[in-house]
This record gives structure tokens, sequence and C-alpha cells, in this order.
């Protein structure tokens, strides 16, 4: 997964209070100061800053007086073993990457380089919802935090694409968000690399993706965050990139019984009388594969659901199909639905355990 590494860059311009805002932009603890056409020159750590200040250096100088030149970095041709054997042999915990003409184009820590490395396919989370049809519940925490058995959905969320091999996520918070980036942090506690994006204000369920767009080069999943699922999603992916479709939505059949006797009829003659039948239905599943074409389709900071990026597309006769979700599935949006998936978790583990 690349940094947003614009968030991470200053200018020989900039003062060192510049680097400490881009510093809490970033949140990595470094930035790396380039030249207008963004070369590397070098970095400055909170840490450079830091000493800076105990020696008496004013917040308003130029962050040349505290920059860490001829700094290491890794080229963009060389292997991940390569890198690993850099990290280990300069003892650094981060190393900015270049290219052939030294400029830099992304940011690899340490705790990048011990992950596996995992399928490239980057998996969206959309957990910034108010959760207000569980009223009490979502009072104090998140909707994607709420418990099922003995961890958060999230958790399951995430563990569920990790053991396919899918270890990158993006999670886009509104609502509380610092219970989740608190829990989950860089996500390599868990195994897994985890950025987060958030909206300042609601944007819908397609409107955040939109702040994932520098984050994203190749087909990527996007699932509601109060989702859970035991989905095969690499099959997903697969029948997704097997049909070239711009939008796959995972679907799941509905059943509905009509409590009346249903009439057929033609013109004014009964032609059959049915009691109390069954009518089936495809409902959307809340779990996506998307190229990332469509993504600029999606309005600058707007309110659009995700249902109107996938009308659009299809109005634009792009391809747009649907994979049926045949494994266990719940929206715990309501709270009849929350009560039974926690009815359901313990029988899922005593299988998956017995499996």
């Amino acid at each position: 997964m690349k940094n947003n590494i614009d968030k991470l860059l200053v200018y020989k311009n900039d003062s060192i209070k510049d680097a400490l805002k881009k510093l809490d932009l970033g949140a990595k603890g470094i930035v790396l100061l380039v030249d207008d056409e963004k070369k590397l020159l070098a970095t400055i750590t909170d840490g450079d800053i830091r000493r800076g200040i105990l020696n008496g250096i004013s917040l308003d100088e130029s962050v040349e007086k505290i920059a860490h030149y001829n700094p290491i970095a890794a080229n963009s041709n060389m292997t991940r073993s390569e890198i690993k054997d850099l990290f280990i042999k300069k003892a650094v915990k981060d190393i900015p990457i270049v290219d052939e003409n030294n400029i830099v184009i992304d940011l690899i820590t340490i705790n990048d380089i011990l992950l596996p490395v995992g399928k490239k396919n980057i998996v969206v989370i959309m957990a910034g919802g108010l959760g207000t049809r569980l009223k009490d519940l979502t009072k104090e925490v998140p909707k994607p935090m709420l418990k099922v058995g003995n961890d958060p959905l999230l958790f399951h969320i995430i563990n569920n694409f990790k053991q396919y091999g899918y270890n990158k996520f993006l999670l886009s918070l509104n609502y509380k968000s610092e219970i989740i980036e608190n829990y989950f942090q860089d996500g390599i506690a868990y195994g897994v690399r985890i950025n987060y994006v958030k909206e300042k204000k609601r944007l819908g369920t397609a409107g955040g993706i939109k702040l994932c767009r520098e984050f994203i080069d190749d087909d990527f999943f996007v699932i509601n965050g109060d989702i859970f699922t035991n989905l095969n999603v690499d099959s997903m992916m697969k029948y997704h990139k097997e049909n070239s479709f711009d939008i796959t939505v995972g679907v799941r059949k509905y059943l509905f019984e009509v409590p009346y006797g249903v009439i057929d009829v033609d013109n004014n003659r009964i032609k059959a009388l049915k009691e109390k039948p069954n009518v089936e239905f495809l409902i959307n599943g809340g779990i996506y594969c998307l190229s990332p074409a469509v993504i600029d389709f999606i309005p600058e900071d707007s309110y659009f659901e995700i249902t109107d990026l996938i009308n659009s597309c299809i109005e634009k006769d792009m391809k747009v199909g649907y994979y049926e979700i045949n494994d266990y599935w719940m929206d715990i949006g309501r709270l009849e639905d929350y009560n039974k998936i926690n009815e359901d978790i313990y029988k899922l583990i005593s299988v998956e355990k017995e499996g």
C-alpha cells in the first residue's frame, strides 16, 4: 500500500513549525526534505525537532537547520529482501523509497517489511456510520466496535480477509473515530497494515471511497463496517477479475413470505390463487469489488452512496455484475440481527475448529 507521500514532504523554505504540522498530518514520526522536483535531500524526525528546540532553535527558522542530510534511501528497483537487509544494517525504522532520479515515491517502515507480503488488493472498510438503529448500544462506541462474541465486529471483518491473504486495509472513519484508531493502531499487532482516512463530514458509502484514491492502484474491496460474514473473499475477487467487471456487488438471496393469499389475474378473470407464497429477491450484501477507474465518477467532498455509484456506472454502460454470497452473512444494523449473530458466533467458531 502506498502512502500519500505529499503529506510527508517539506521544502527548503518551510519552517520547523511547518515540519511539525506535517509530522502531525502524516503520523509517521518522520518527514522528508525535498527540492522543488521532489528529489530527496534529507530526513527530519520528531527527535530532530526536539533536539533543535533544546538547542535554542526557533520554530520559525528553516527546516534546514535541523535536517539530517545524506539520508538512507532505497531504490524502487530493490527487492524486498534487499530493503530488509538495509533496515537491519542501518538499524532504522523508516526508509524513503526513491526512483532512478532520486525522486521520492514512498516511505516504507520496518513493520511493512516484517509483515507477510499479502495480496496487493486493498480492502476499504466503511466504518464511519452512526448506527442510530442500534440506539443505546452505539452511544459510547461506533457500530463496527460492537462486540461479536469476545471481539469487535471490525476485528472479525479484518480477520476474514486476512485468512485469504488480504492484509492491506483502509478504514474510512467519522463517528468516534479515535476509538477505532486507538484499538487497531497501524494493525501490526493483528498481522495487517491499516491506514485511516477521515470524513470531516458524512460522505455516504461511496463518498468516503474518494478519499482513498491516492492509495489505490488495483482492483479493491469495499465492505460496510456492519457486515459479519465468512465469505470466501478470494473467490469473489477472482470472479470479479475473470469477468472484467468494473463493479461486482456481493448479493444474498432473500425469501419473503407474503402473509396473504395472492391472486394472479388476467383482465377481469382470476388465473390462480396462491396462499402465502414465498417471493425471492437478490439483496445487496454490502460487499463489493471495484475497479480503480470507477472512483473518478464519485464527486469531490459530497454525500454519495455506493448505490448512486452503481447506478451511474450502469447508465454509462459499464460492466456491473453480481456475486452470490452463499456463506454465512449478517448485517447487524438492527438489534434483533445483532443479537442473532451473537447467538450464532460460537457455533461458527466451533465449526471452524472442527474443520
